[in-house]
């Protein structure tokens, strides 16, 4: 156990620092909020697949003869739609599992 003694003398030096480090998080800008984050990361899916259903409608219709650059933009579209599927797969699991909890 600490010694009340030695407690103090370690928040007096430690105190000029967290005023400092205080200071810093005030002058932060504000964060963006999770559902805005999310709702940034749904729209950017969304334009993925956009440009990608675009890409396919070009060569199609003849637009372009670049077969690589339509592959490459269906794949980066199937993976950012795979990697949003799986972060909403891992966020209900944890929402499950907090659920679980006993408190």
């Amino acid at each position: 156990m600490i010694d009340p003694i030695e407690f103090r003398a370690l928040q007096q030096i430690s105190d000029p620092e967290m005023a400092s480090r205080r200071q810093e998080l005030r002058t932060e800008e504000p964060r963006e909020s999770f559902s805005d984050m999310l709702s940034r990361a749904v729209n950017s899916v969304d334009e993925t697949m956009k440009a990608s259903d675009s890409a396919i409608e070009d060569f199609v219709a003849g637009k372009t003869e670049n077969v690589h650059d339509v592959m490459i933009s269906m794949q980066r579209a199937q993976l950012s739609f795979q990697m949003m599927t799986e972060i909403r797969n891992k966020a209900i699991e944890a929402y499950h599992e907090i659920s679980r909890m006993q408190i």
